[in-house]
């Protein structure tokens, strides 16, 4: 199998997002122990940025331990998954708020719009496989980075930032239809939110964003069984 190094993924963002998929697909999980050489020989690269990694994992609540001594997967439960992506609509929201009220330049324009011309190419694809939605994931949190940086608050910033839901590692678990529908119900949100930030509207530009944010909790059931089934079966493989 190709190594992530030897495709030139060996960076701290792609090692995170790789591992925090693991976390929420349950291939590594709840309750494990992880270490950096064990997650450094899973993924093929080296120590570095899976330290790096696992402080990120750490501040979003995915991983709890200290260097050193090793870190445990978090346990948490739907209702956790649930309290989160309340909040993650809360801050996401906020954002489209304010950046209906700032406005946007013209560079800023471009930037939205040019994740959803890339969101639009992806699902022209019709693929439905890890590396559409790993695509898709990538678009998704710029187009949304990009709102809370118009929006110009840090604090907001920094909050949404430790959130670990701000992308969609378990599309893939879908129906191919029903996964691609997921993606083009939030490219539709995305040129909703566009529009609605444009023509400086903010409380309508917070109602979909909230609305858009929330699109996962239709599939909360869905995804945390998978979650719960990866785990045992791993568990159940050890145990063996």
């Amino acid at each position: 199998m190709q190594s992530m190094e030897s495709r030139g993924s060996n960076n701290t963002e792609t090692v995170t997002s790789r591992l925090r998929e693991l976390i929420m697909d349950g291939t590594l999980p709840q309750g494990e122990k992880v270490t950096e050489t064990g997650l450094a020989a899973l993924l093929q690269v080296s120590r570095t940025p899976v330290r790096l990694a696992l402080a990120a994992l750490e501040q979003e609540d995915l991983v709890r331990g200290a260097p050193n001594r090793g870190f445990h997967v978090r346990r948490f439960t739907i209702d956790d998954m649930r309290d989160i992506l309340d909040v993650r609509a809360t801050l996401e929201g906020m954002a489209a708020r304010l950046a209906a009220e700032k406005g946007l330049t013209g560079d800023e324009e471009a930037q939205l719009r040019s994740c959803i011309e890339d969101l639009g190419a992806l699902i022209a694809t019709g693929h439905h496989d890890q590396p559409a939605f790993r695509a898709f994931s990538a678009i998704n949190i710029r187009f949304h980075t990009h709102i809370a940086r118009i929006a110009g608050n840090a604090e907001l910033i920094r909050l949404m930032e430790r959130n670990p839901f701000r992308s969609a590692p378990l599309l893939h678990i879908l129906p191919a239809e029903e996964g691609l529908q997921v993606l083009r119900e939030s490219q539709r949100d995305h040129i909703r939110l566009l529009e609605a930030i444009l023509q400086g509207q903010g409380t309508r530009a917070e109602f979909l964003m909230r609305e858009h944010a929330l699109l996962p909790l239709s599939k909360a059931t869905q995804l945390f069984d998978h979650i719960n089934t990866n785990t045992a079966m791993r568990s159940n493989q050890k145990a063996g």
